[in-house]
């Protein structure tokens, strides 16, 4: 059953033959506005502006200019010392184990008790308690290298918003769009 009130059409009722005409024409508009601010986000990336409603741990958003990342020193001195952590022989499990101990907030937590935003994962328990996927995830972001990374999910079908995860070759790299909190060379 198709009911489209400002057209005045209900398939149940009346026999409309306009009616499949007119669903194909909104599936293109809406497939069509889809393509436009998708576009709209690569052309913000392309200048190096980040396009993001959250920035990444380590980073906040600019107040002056949200599409810009700039170091939150705080947050960024646990990044730096996850990656000296690896850089110096530790694992993923031994450096979540290292920071729980330490009771280091994890990114949520952090992002939540600090001024630059709410967190929208408030599924913990304890928040000083670092996992190895959370250190996992925080070593794979090319970010902290100073590049913005678009495409990381790929909607297969705008209709259904149904997303993956994408391959590397998939990802929109551009690189030094903002300030590194990580050398890419020691790296």
């Amino acid at each position: 059953r198709y009911i489209a009130m400002n057209d005045g059409i209900d398939t149940m009722r009346d026999n409309n033959d306009i009616a499949p005409f007119k669903n194909i024409l909104n599936e293109m508009y809406s497939k069509d506005i889809s393509k436009k601010v998708h576009s709209s986000y690569l052309l913000k990336a392309q200048k190096g502006q980040f396009t993001g409603c959250l920035a990444p741990f380590g980073y906040q958003k600019d107040p002056e200019d949200k599409n810009h990342l700039l170091i939150d020193e705080e947050a960024a001195k646990v990044v730096r010392r996850i990656f000296q952590m690896i850089i110096d022989g530790m694992g993923t499990k031994a450096i979540a184990n290292k920071l729980s101990e330490e009771k280091v907030l994890i990114p949520s937590a952090y992002l939540e008790q600090s001024e630059h935003g709410q967190s929208r994962n408030h599924s913990y328990h304890d928040p000083y308690r670092w996992n190895c996927t959370a250190v996992a995830y925080i070593l794979e972001k090319q970010e902290y290298m100073g590049h913005t990374v678009l495409g990381k999910t790929i909607c297969e079908n705008f209709k259904t918003k149904k997303r993956r995860k994408a391959r590397p070759d998939e990802l929109i790299i551009f690189e030094n769009t903002h300030e590194p909190i990580i050398d890419a060379e020691t790296w």
